[in-house]
């Protein structure tokens, strides 16, 4: 009966710490929102120093600027990326269907 108990004790001790290590895991997210500068750009966007600073030039990124320092947000950077996508050739084919079905 005792080796039971134990067998059992340690099935949930291990279970917790299974646990214990997922929600480790996830407090080591980078949060959401992370704000930073032209590295932070570069890395989220994939685009070369230069090309940000251009884009920051002609205000097509968005961005902050405080006391003559460039800042952004990693939502607004991953929401502008995801703006621009251009549809596939397939969905466009299918809107040009189904707007001849009308």
């Amino acid at each position: 009966m005792t080796s039971n108990f134990f067998e059992t004790l340690e099935a949930k001790v291990d279970a917790l710490a299974s646990d214990v290590r997922a929600l480790k895991g996830r407090t080591n997210e980078k949060p959401v929102d992370e704000i930073g500068g032209v590295d932070l750009a570069m890395k989220v966007t994939g685009l070369a120093r230069r090309s940000i600073y251009k884009a920051t030039h002609f205000r097509t990124i968005p961005h902050r600027r405080v006391g003559g320092r460039l800042y952004f947000r990693r939502s607004e950077l991953e929401k502008w990326l995801d703006d621009g996508r251009r549809p596939m050739a397939s969905e466009v084919a299918q809107k040009r269907m189904e707007a001849n079905k009308k």
